[in-house]
């Protein structure tokens, strides 16, 4: 059972849970950047019939506070979209209509709320395709905690959208409100395409990917270890970025079914443009699958005889090992009997030990002085 928390606004008392669901959780399905700006939408006048644009709510916090209002939910992340849609329903309100960071929302909107990503190319991505979609300033608001709000934030907002000033500080948050509305701008393409010749490859990397300047060290020395697996016939990239991972199993074991599972959906995009770019195949990604899902947790298909997995070690700002750890538990059920996860981490987190408790058997394949790749065995 998720751990509930009553979240009180001026809008609606909730019970809420955070996602990934965990036991003794420690952090709340919301942060004072949602208090304030709740409190502050609440001074306003606002019509009953209002269209209100709510933008990276990581639990659904705001979704459920204001589902009486006509919402629309626009975020990069699964667990975004699972978490306003089970904590509304466990409100009994109803979800907000959903558009995954990679299409674009339409129309014109009454009020647009903006919580902070964590991704500097998330925020400008967002911006710019925000521009168009409010006509006064006092409709778009945005909230974050006052630490993750500096100059070059700001300096963002003037160059992507509009010049924006922080509020005063409120319970170590602060809202940023736009200044005029003077802007006419292009978008540009957030994509960035990456060679990397030592591996035959090249990474369509999109916003909000991990690492999607450069090929990262941990990804690097995976790549090596996988040359030493034995063949597999359905694979598994989770946590999958950019495909990096896939798309290497493809190219050294050309007849495996690949999936691929991330919780950005722009990582999900990225992939599937990863995919197409490096095989020789034609139209390759329609026989792929890609989802965009809180781990496993919604994959109902038949088991992998090899998983392979770079996982995250943060969910927004907060660091730690809990994503790790939820992906090693859904691992353990969709491996076939037999197979393996192979993962790859920072030394000092010590995954092995987690993987030897959950699965009895795991091995060392390879390493260097900073990461090292793991072979647990079903």
């Amino acid at each position: 059972m998720p751990q509930l928390a009553q979240f009180d606004t001026p809008f609606a008392s909730l019970q809420l849970s955070r996602r990934p669901h965990r036991d003794r959780e420690t952090l709340q399905p919301w942060d004072a950047a949602d208090e304030y700006l709740l409190q502050h939408l609440a001074s306003q006048s606002i019509a009953v019939d209002s269209r209100i644009l709510i933008v990276n709510d990581s639990q659904g916090s705001l979704c459920a506070a204001l589902s009486t209002y006509r919402c629309t939910l626009w975020a990069d992340s699964a667990i975004s979209q699972l978490s306003a849609n089970e904590n509304c329903a466990r409100n009994q309100l109803a979800a907000p209509e959903f558009i995954p960071a990679s299409d674009i929302p339409q129309g014109s909107f009454d009020y647009i709320l903006y919580k902070l990503p964590k991704a500097r190319s998330l925020l400008q991505y967002q911006l710019q395709h925000l521009a168009p979609l409010f006509s006064r300033p006092e409709q778009f608001i945005a909230a974050a905690m006052a630490r993750h709000i500096d100059h070059n934030v700001v300096a963002t907002f003037s160059k992507y959208l509009v010049p924006a000033r922080p509020s005063l500080a409120r319970k170590k948050a602060r809202l940023i409100q736009l200044q005029n509305m003077s802007f006419n701008r292009e978008v540009d393409d957030d994509c960035k395409i990456v060679e990397v010749p030592e591996f035959g490859l090249t990474l369509h990397n999109r916003a909000n990917v991990f690492s999607r300047d450069k090929l990262d060290q941990g990804s690097r020395i995976m790549l090596r270890a996988m040359d030493t697996l034995a063949a597999p016939t359905r694979v598994a990239d989770l946590a999958c970025g950019n495909g990096l991972l896939g798309v290497y199993a493809q190219g050294i074991w050309p007849e495996a079914e690949l999936h691929f599972f991330d919780d950005s959906f722009l990582a999900i995009d990225s992939a599937r443009r990863t995919v197409q770019a490096n095989s020789r195949k034609p139209n390759i990604a329609s026989s792929c699958t890609f989802s965009a899902d809180d781990c496993l947790s919604n994959y109902h298909g038949e088991p992998f005889d090899l998983i392979l997995c770079n996982p995250p070690f943060h969910q927004d700002h907060h660091v730690g090992d809990h994503i790790a750890q939820a992906m090693f538990r859904d691992s353990l059920k969709h491996l076939a009997p037999n197979g393996r996860l192979c993962v790859v981490g920072n030394r000092h987190l010590g995954y092995h030990n987690a993987l030897r408790k959950l699965f009895g058997r795991c091995d060392i394949i390879d390493s260097n002085p900073k990461f090292v790749v793991l072979l647990a065995h079903r």
